[in-house]
């Protein structure tokens, strides 16, 4: 199902929610059947002709805009998305929690923007830049000495084995490059979705040996998650 379509056709629902017709009525009002409205609800009709008329009936004008293909730089996401873990053991918080902090203090788009010179910086020298940072927008983590070893049950147990640590980030950095150029999402929605979904809870609890599986097979885990507002076994 084409994603825009997708779009299109939720828009098009909730219009026709708030004036409160049934499909049954719009359908009428365009000389169509409920179930070509139905469809086209649902994202399943490319009949552009179609889709004017509804928007017609519904006072709504569709807008046609082109624009490039999103392309993801895969070495600005695996940067990224390292950086994120490693901000998570320095700081003793989860890679859910740290993730949520960055984006919410304005430390992933930081990184972003200033990918070219962050990169060349050790990851000590990122993580208390990044601190710095969230600090000036408003978080209120503290630096902590940086310590080699684990700082908790968690760091220790994700870190443990350095090949499925390995496997789990090239994964996650994968599947945050596909929702960006797939779906279009800009990159710190992509990794919040991704870092807040049961697909993440998942791949990260190393016991269920998702982190031995393809990047696509995870990312389809995850599409089908926002499809359904759950994981589907």
């Amino acid at each position: 199902m084409n994603t825009n379509f997708k779009k299109i056709g939720e828009l098009l629902y909730l219009r026709r929610k708030s004036k409160g017709l049934t499909q049954d009525e719009v359908g009428a009002m365009i000389g169509v059947q409920k179930a070509m409205v139905s469809k086209v609800e649902n994202g399943s009709c490319v009949n552009f002709n179609t889709i004017s008329r509804i928007a017609d009936a519904l006072e709504v004008e569709p807008v046609v805009e082109l624009k490039p293909i999103k392309k993801a730089d895969k070495n600005v996401i695996d940067y990224i998305m390292t950086a994120i873990i490693e901000f998570s053991k320095r700081h003793r918080l989860t890679i859910r929690e740290a993730s949520n902090y960055l984006n919410r203090f304005k430390g992933i788009a930081f990184l972003t923007e200033f990918y070219d010179v962050e990169h060349t910086l050790s990851f000590n020298d990122c993580e208390e830049g990044l601190t710095v940072v969230c600090q000036k927008n408003g978080g209120a983590i503290i630096c902590y000495p940086h310590s080699s070893g684990g700082s908790d049950q968690y760091a220790e147990e994700i870190m443990k084995d350095r090949n499925a640590s390995y496997l789990f980030e090239g994964i996650s950095a994968d599947v945050v490059r596909y929702l960006v150029e797939r779906e279009g999402m800009e990159l710190t929605e992509a990794i919040s979705t991704f870092h807040n979904s049961e697909t993440f809870s998942k791949l990260e609890d190393f016991s269920t040996g998702l982190y031995i599986e393809s990047p696509a097979y995870v990312y389809d885990l995850l599409l089908s998650e926002l499809r359904n507002g759950r994981l589907v076994p």
